[in-house]
């Protein structure tokens, strides 16, 4: 990995040198009114804010907090969870809407889709009323104050992941600075999620935030953020300051490719919470420029081709013939001294891709392995002896020998086969799961292959395995 001296200066990095004096990287940081977000809809039972990976630390906010759940502020959010969708990136949003704690005031007025469009005016005043109160009532002050030194760890572990972001080859690939000020949160209440809210007000810079969750830890309880883990992660946030206007100048050309395309991908961008085309849009030449990073400053090929196989697993298909356009664009710098300048080049691209969207994806599966058959009885089987104790999934490639995805379809956990365990076979072209089944029962079984990996990268075909045991004897 090819690294950039970072000259740190304060609490900033400097990138005058690169004749842009007025652009700051701030360093990563620990943000209260992240943490302080992430808290209140843990309490508030949103499941994901509930995560327990980072064990030292939520033991910490249940002893300091659980004797506020009947908070009005709690209650509140739950009821803005069931009524409007509160939780995910919406709670983000409205974290950086907010002056730093003790003032939680609105950095600007509230208004129509502002922070999000799940909030309105009633709710975000409401909220933040009561938000100030449970800031005194929970006695917040203290409980950050006590956890200064966790988040000490965390800004300096994850400084060495960012001394590895190369910072010239963004100016560098994209051919301008970005519009927006980028700033990295590091989200310990969050779980291993990542957000990108932003803060655009009238008359101001627009500030970008790449809110990077903590889900490893070392033995002592601490958080670790491996290069391999989350550099790309890193590099994916980073690249939406310079891609996401790119978007929005060329929308109306976009449109309609971008609307035949999610149509076909529409369930697996669903899946990542992409919920319309230009979402997916951004995404795809976001996920694109990281894997020409990867390229760059690489020396092993196969970890970029790795993150393209992840992406095609993802449902952006089309994602190798998009990366070689970038590649071409690169080649081509004196014709085209920006990506901005590259963009009618990629919105011809799209439009070649809308019209095969289902080339491309009949391509991808092909690649991609697909169940064979299940032992020992049939998908479809209404007779299965429940007795059984183990069931055999064969697949038509080698696996990785890593990982399995397989749970509950439509019908529920009741209907999925108690799982006592699971184990590769058959030179990793088999897993069987050991099971404990109930006589008279339909089950189903669905296998998650988005989220599992063949042994030379590819994803395994979604599949749901239906059948019912009989009688018991």
């Amino acid at each position: 990995m090819k690294k950039l001296s970072l000259f740190i200066l304060g609490i900033y990095l400097s990138l005058s040198a690169l004749g842009q004096s007025a652009r700051e990287v701030k360093l990563p940081r620990v943000d209260q009114r992240v943490e302080l977000l992430s808290i209140v809809f843990r309490l508030a039972g949103n499941p994901e804010y509930n995560t327990t990976d980072n064990v030292n630390y939520v033991k910490q906010i249940h002893q300091h907090f659980d004797q506020f759940t009947d908070h009005p502020l709690i209650k509140f959010a739950k009821s803005l969870r069931d009524s409007s969708g509160i939780g995910y990136d919406a709670v983000m949003s409205m974290a950086v809407h907010l002056k730093q704690p003790p003032s939680l005031d609105a950095i600007g007025a509230f208004s129509v889709g502002l922070p999000d469009k799940r909030w309105n005016v009633a709710t975000s005043e409401k909220f933040v009323s009561l938000l100030k109160q449970f800031y005194k009532d929970a006695g917040c002050k203290a409980f950050f104050k006590a956890q200064a030194s966790a988040y000490a760890t965390a800004e300096d572990r994850f400084l060495e992941l960012f001394k590895n972001l190369d910072v010239n080859w963004y100016y560098k690939f994209f051919g301008k600075s970005p519009d927006e000020s980028f700033n990295i949160i590091i989200g310990l209440g969050n779980g291993g999620s990542n957000y990108g809210p932003h803060l655009n007000l009238p008359g101001q810079q627009k500030k970008v935030y790449a809110i990077i969750g903590s889900g490893t830890f070392d033995s002592t309880g601490a958080p670790v953020y491996g290069i391999a883990s989350y550099l790309p992660t890193l590099i994916h946030e980073f690249n939406h300051s310079f891609i996401n206007y790119l978007g929005d100048d060329y929308e109306q050309q976009l449109r309609g490719p971008g609307e035949i395309i999610y149509k076909k991908e529409a369930a697996k961008m669903g899946r990542q919470a992409y919920g319309e085309w230009k979402t997916m849009m951004n995404e795809a030449l976001v996920r694109a420029a990281v894997i020409r990073y990867l390229y760059a400053h690489e020396t092993d090929t196969l970890i970029a081709d790795k993150e393209l196989k992840q992406q095609l697993a993802r449902g952006f298909v089309w994602m190798r013939p998009l990366v070689n356009l970038l590649g071409q664009y690169e080649k081509q710098r004196a014709s085209y001294p920006s990506l901005e300048s590259f963009m009618p080049q990629i919105v011809k691209f799209y439009a070649g891709v809308a019209q095969n969207i289902n080339t491309y994806d009949d391509d991808y599966l092909r690649h991609c392995a697909q169940l064979l058959s299940v032992e020992p009885f049939k998908k479809g089987d209404s007779s299965v002896n429940a007795g059984i104790t183990e069931i055999t999934f064969n697949f038509d490639k080698r696996l990785d020998g890593v990982r399995y995805f397989f749970g509950p379809g439509k019908k529920g956990a009741g209907h999925y086969p108690k799982p006592l365990g699971f184990r590769f076979a058959n030179d990793n072209k088999s897993i069987v799961m050991k099971v404990a089944l109930q006589p008279n029962t339909e089950y189903q079984v669905s296998i998650a292959g988005s989220m599992m990996r063949t042994d030379d990268g590819y994803a395994v075909q979604n599949t749901m395995v239906e059948f019912k045991t009989g009688e018991a004897h």
